[in-house]
């Protein structure tokens, strides 16, 4: 047998590509996006039919960090090597959100509305410690928080990997569900500490989804209209009780539970056996948006932000508070497309190296 036989049978088998969890980005960007485009397109929240759409539609947060802890033990995990991992993290992660932040930090420092975001919440004044503050939290730019808490969660992943050795992962990830769904996301997701407690166990149920994937996808394919109904009735009963959107609050603040996260988490199994169904078919405008999907993440904030933080008005198509679901979809796809585009043309001008400014 010659040495590269040897080599190659050393290797770890390489993971089947899932069709689904490729589309399921697709779909999440998609919903990342919405979340941030209701204000140009003119969507009021003000009825019970309002908000039902409404917390169906926010917190897509929630699938993107499905489909990382999912992908973190699918690709990862027979081929772990954790100072690669975070040096590739800090590379096409931190340094693109870096790069892209900074020209809205000075912004904010030098030319923004008054008062400053940095003053209005968290009153500092010192220009080094206000630029410190917009890269610890991510509030320069609508999104961008998730990136400080992201890192910190990449950073846990060999405690992951511990967790995954013992089989322990539901055994963290119920309690931490349930401390969740008490905490709620941070005030204007500042706290990225807050942010990390709330979205982990979404990460470790994504971990265990994978590790068990044989065994939970037969069982979510019988089940998956029940888990939509289920879903469907804790928006209902959100909209009816507690109104619309993520509940954000003080960590420590007693108020009632969080059903957005049980409602994402049902949504999350049954569009995922839906797509399981079709794992055979490559739906290729999914396909697209799942390649280039980080890219958008990072690019979208650059057009929706300004709707908000500069004009008086976000909205851009003076629809007088007539939008609604649909106009939202329409606004989320056209933004989708001028991000797709921007990125496209970054790609081919910078080729890989793209990839320390958008990500892809």
């Amino acid at each position: 047998m010659t040495s590269e036989a040897v080599n190659q049978q050393d290797k770890p088998a390489k993971k089947k590509f899932l069709n689904s969890i490729n589309h399921f980005r697709g779909i999440a960007i998609i919903f990342i996006v919405m979340a941030h485009c209701y204000r140009p397109a003119g969507w009021q929240i003000e009825t019970l039919a309002d908000k039902f759409w409404f917390n169906l539609m926010m917190n897509g947060t929630v699938f993107f960090v499905f489909i990382s802890g999912f992908l973190f033990h699918h690709v990862f995990y027979n081929r772990w090597d954790y100072e690669k991992y975070m040096k590739n993290k800090t590379k096409y992660v931190f340094v693109p959100y870096f790069l892209l932040s900074l020209p809205w930090i000075v912004w904010h420092l030098l030319a923004g509305p008054e008062p400053s975001l940095h003053v209005l919440h968290a009153n500092i004044s010192d220009t080094s410690t206000a630029a410190t503050w917009y890269v610890l939290t991510g509030r320069a730019l609508t999104a961008y928080w998730y990136i400080p808490m992201g890192m910190m969660l990449f950073a846990l992943s060999p405690w992951v990997m511990g967790l995954i050795a013992r089989k322990s992962l539901l055994q963290f990830a119920i309690p931490l569900a349930i401390l969740a769904m008490l905490m709620h996301r941070p005030i204007s997701n500042l706290n990225a500490i807050q942010s990390l407690i709330y979205f982990l166990p979404v990460y470790l149920i994504g971990v265990w989804t994978s590790v068990e994937r044989d065994k939970i996808f037969p069982v979510i394919d019988k089940l998956w209209f029940v888990m939509l109904l289920g879903a469907i009735g804790l928006a209902i009963g959100q909209a009816f009780f507690f109104g619309a959107g993520v509940l954000n609050k003080h960590a420590f603040e007693l108020t009632v539970l969080d059903l957005m996260l049980p409602q994402k988490l049902l949504l999350t199994f049954a569009l995922l056996a839906v797509l399981n169904k079709f794992e055979h078919i490559s739906i290729g405008f999914l396909q697209k948006l799942a390649e280039v999907s980080f890219a958008i993440y990072f690019i979208h904030p650059w057009i929706t932000t300004p709707w908000w933080m500069i004009y008086n008005s976000p909205d851009v198509f003076n629809m007088q508070g007539q939008g609604n679901i649909l106009t939202t979809l329409l606004v989320t796809m056209g933004v989708i497309a001028i991000s797709y585009l921007i990125a496209k043309l970054f790609k081919k001008a910078l080729k890989h190296r793209s990839r320390y400014i958008i990500g892809w």
